[in-house]
């Protein structure tokens, strides 16, 4: 039997905010395949205008292709075959095949949800909506200094507390937009914390949400397998969800890291639910602490972080 997408869910959030263990989880159900990241989804339909007809087809499935998001997916292409597979070509369609090509990879037959853990869906979720009229979105949400004592110490994204502050309140606000534009049978917030605590009643609610029955199996994430050229940030994936990283930051962060935090989101934690470690007097950034953030940002973004992310993407160029 040949799986047949027929139904898609965006997962979106601030990037390490469990969007791949949401994903995880969800992928431990039958009807389900959770397939790796795809920025390229919106960044090819954006790159050829929009509205792909059936003489851009062609095009399109080259640009994806050749994308190096989509090489992630380590998913062998034979363009002639898939074009012919095509009854009706439109831009969705060749999505919805090569997820299928995906799922049959993963040994997902009966599959016929696409989940799709990418964190920028919730920053795109216009653009998916033009492609999925009829997708659903969960907006999964952590404290931020979580987000923070995860996201400094690798090879993208801030590299300095108070960057990756104003980076996470951004990021969040787009998903709080997007559930205000939503109905609530469209998209669902799930708090990365409650996650962890609880994951057999978040569980039963999201699949509840989806209209899929709950298995017992889903409160393990192995239902995803991480590629090649993420796993060194996904560790945890194929774990039981543990609730002591909700509070993990603690250890991590130093006190004035995590004032500083505080100061530069103002009130958005408490606004969350995050209650403050610093709800007075919170400190700024001195001009010495301003000197040494941007002197780290620089060598951070020019230098090492650049050294380490090709030595990481090399099983992408030289597969």
């Amino acid at each position: 039997m040949r799986p047949r997408i027929a139904a898609q869910v965006f997962i979106g959030g601030c990037s390490r905010s469990g969007t791949t263990l949401l994903g995880a989880m969800l992928g431990r159900h039958p009807a389900v395949v959770t397939t790796p990241e795809s920025h390229f989804k919106y960044r090819v339909y954006r790159a050829l205008g929009g509205e792909i007809g059936a003489s851009e087809i062609g095009n399109a499935l080259e640009a994806v292709a050749e994308h190096w998001r989509f090489r992630i997916w380590e998913l062998p292409v034979d363009s002639d075959e898939i074009l012919q597979e095509l009854n009706r070509p439109s831009y969705a369609a060749l999505l919805c095949r090569l997820v299928e090509r995906y799922a049959i990879q993963a040994g997902k037959n009966d599959a016929y949800i696409w989940v799709d853990h990418t964190p920028e869906n919730a920053t795109y979720a216009t653009t998916l909506l033009e492609i999925f009229p009829e997708a659903r979105f969960l907006h999964i949400v952590r404290d931020g200094r979580g987000v923070a004592a995860s996201i400094l110490p690798l090879d993208w994204g801030p590299n300095t507390i108070t960057r990756a502050a104003h980076w996470w309140v951004r990021s969040v606000s787009y998903g709080l937009a997007l559930e205000r534009m939503l109905p609530a049978e469209r998209i669902m917030s799930v708090q990365y914390e409650t996650l962890t605590r609880e994951p057999v009643a978040r569980m039963r609610a999201i699949s509840d949400f989806l209209g899929i029955d709950y298995q017992p199996s889903m409160v393990e994430s192995t239902g995803f397998k991480v590629p090649r050229y993420t796993a060194p940030q996904h560790e945890l994936i194929g774990r039981e969800p543990d609730s002591d990283r909700a509070t993990r930051w603690k250890q991590i962060l130093t006190r004035r890291q995590v004032e500083l935090f505080e100061h530069e989101t103002r009130d958005f934690l408490p606004y969350l639910g995050y209650p403050l470690l610093y709800p007075n007097n919170r400190r700024g950034p001195t001009l010495s602490e301003r000197a040494g953030e941007t002197a780290g940002e620089l060598w951070r973004t020019a230098v090492s972080n650049n050294v380490r992310w090709l030595r990481r993407a090399a099983t992408l160029w030289f597969r």
